[in-house]
């Protein structure tokens, strides 16, 4: 169930490293806590890869992940969600900044390839503030300067979260696939 929710193709994200992670980013958070699971895949190497995250930079905002998170992962498309295409743009801005390392340099300066492993840039982050709609009840996420980008995506999910209409798409998911 879970990986077509959080579906990625081995064949689009092209190293088997992202989807060996991501299925045991799948098992560990089966059967836990959503918003915690929805957390650590919106920072997993495959799907950074597969939805563009990686690629999100302040001077060009990728819209792919920000907007999956709502229309697929959270929200839903449901009678009850109706958030904006500006919503979406202010996810994406707000999710800038995230890469995949893949290489290192060694003790003697050469490159090596390693793990990929999710790195933040906060040269490649939108600092500016990021305004919501009304179904967010216009909620205004502060941008930061931080090194570390995980405090806005805290911010965004507790946003999302607390709108009603997650937990009936996830039910009405759940139903859907096993009913």
């Amino acid at each position: 169930f879970w990986h077509n929710h959080f579906s990625t193709e081995a064949n689009e994200i092209g190293n088997s490293f992202y989807s060996y992670f991501t299925n045991v980013l799948l098992r560990k958070n089966c059967i836990g806590n959503f918003e915690t699971f929805l957390n650590e895949i919106t920072l997993d190497q495959g799907m950074l890869r597969y939805l563009n995250g990686y690629v999100n930079k302040k001077s060009a905002p990728d819209e792919n992940y920000g907007r999956e998170l709502q229309e697929l992962f959270s929200v839903g498309k449901g009678p009850g969600s109706n958030y904006t295409e500006d919503d979406v743009k202010a996810a994406a801005r707000l999710l800038t900044g995230w890469s995949i390392t893949t290489t290192t340099k060694d003790a003697q300066g050469k490159t090596v390839n390693i793990i990929p492993k999710v790195s933040f840039n906060p040269a490649n982050h939108d600092i500016a503030d990021k305004k919501f709609s009304s179904f967010y009840n216009n909620t205004v996420i502060a941008g930061r300067t931080l090194e570390d980008g995980k405090l806005e995506l805290d911010d965004l999910l507790t946003m999302i979260f607390s709108r009603e209409e997650v937990s009936l798409h996830i039910c009405r998911k759940i139903y859907r696939w096993f009913v």
